[in-house]
């Protein structure tokens, strides 16, 4: 019998769901550490897809901003000059500024005061990709006038299309319309408005971020380079790729929350390995005859030892999927709460059956010594 026979699989798979009650228990151990990877996984990602989307909304070939401002949290500012330093390069279509702050906002209901963010734009340059945003632009042209985030968190109240709200210092605005962005860790929603009516909040004319569109054919790094070394060294330009992988590389190395989640990730896989090696082990010890048996009949360590490493392989497989389930319905139930990105893609969901594996099969390395020491003698 080779190593990698039939039998040898129907050996490794009888062993693992002969006793149904045994196997529903070991199939509750692994799910949870995959769940607990899931969750750690979900929220690493939906702190990095929460903070990181507004470079993916840009609608720009390059951005400019404050040298300063390291992270998309801080919200520092540099003077429109530059923007009109940027205009003069022959590539350059147009340069918009665009505009970031927090106001207050009064819930319609409980009355109750909550800070919010604002971005603000000149209104029909489309400067943001969000779905419907482009039919609400033109509506902005009109003062204090607003488009409110549907998917802000509840503390804002109810707030529909058509409302009046109040906004700093009891400044009545219209809103206008709504669109479907999501708060993050450091926002609760977004309000977003005209150029004009952020400047009548009282707010002065630097800008946040300065956004470039070169004209068609030009080279976006050509044209990067180029403008890098006419600028002032006050402000940076960064392509909204690299502005976005910038805010990932804050979050992930140099933000609390991403060292807790990635630590966490670790440290799921490593309980993982300890709940599925006891699996492995009780297994194995529960078999002993069986497996000294097999060695009096002339298999090798080898192939128990591959044996082993299949039931470790269904254990993976098996222990996958109600943990795929379960943290599925766990994204969803925490976005719905919290508005917070959880997406479970196949990319994730792959990464987490590998690892899934990984540790199943490290957890089968660690235990199978016991299956090969198994004598004949241990039949008696």
């Amino acid at each position: 019998m080779t190593v990698f026979s039939g039998k040898s699989v129907a050996l490794s798979w009888h062993i693992v769901v002969h006793d149904r009650r045994r196997l529903l228990l070991w199939l509750c151990g692994i799910a949870f550490s995959v769940l607990i990877m899931f969750m750690e996984l979900g929220f690493y990602n939906g702190l990095n897809d929460s903070q990181a989307v507004l470079p993916t909304l840009l609608r720009a070939d390059l951005v400019v901003l404050d040298h300063e401002r390291t992270n998309l949290l801080k919200n520092d500012r540099f003077n429109q000059l530059r923007l009109g330093m940027a205009q003069a390069a022959p590539e350059v279509a147009e340069v918009i500024p665009f505009y970031e702050g927090f106001t207050t906002l009064r819930n319609p209901q409980s009355r109750q005061i909550r800070k919010i963010y604002v971005l603000a734009f000149p209104p029909g340059s489309q400067a943001l990709k969000v779905p419907g945003l482009a039919a609400l632009e033109p509506l902005l042209l009109a003062p204090s006038t607003v488009v409110y985030d549907s998917r802000s968190r509840y503390i804002f109240g109810r707030v529909d299309s058509g409302m009046v709200v109040e906004l700093e210092t009891g400044l009545r605005h219209q809103v206008v319309g709504t669109v479907a962005l999501g708060p993050n860790f450091g926002f609760d929603g977004y309000l977003l408005m005209s150029g004009g009516t952020w400047k009548a909040l009282g707010n002065s004319d630097n800008v946040s971020l300065g956004l470039i569109r070169l004209r068609p054919g030009s080279s976006v790094a050509d044209v990067q380079r180029r403008l890098r070394a006419q600028l002032p060294p006050d402000v940076v330009l960064l392509t909204p790729a690299q502005l976005w992988r910038r805010e990932v590389e804050f979050t992930t190395r140099a933000t609390p929350s991403g060292v807790i989640f990635g630590t966490g990730l670790a440290i799921g896989l490593v309980i993982g390995v300890v709940i599925c090696y006891q699996i492995l082990f009780q297994a194995i010890w529960q078999n002993l005859p069986q497996y000294a048996t097999l060695k009096a009949m002339g298999f090798t360590n080898r192939h128990l030892v591959w044996v082993v490493m299949q039931q470790a392989l269904i254990l993976s497989a098996l222990g996958f999927l109600p943990g795929l389930a379960a943290g599925g319905l766990l994204y969803a139930l925490i976005e719905l709460r919290t508005s917070i990105i959880m997406d479970l893609t196949l990319g994730r969901a792959s990464l987490i059956f590998s690892l899934t594996v990984l540790m199943c099969c490290l957890a089968g390395l660690l235990a199978v010594g016991k299956a090969t020491r198994a004598a004949p003698a241990d039949l008696y």
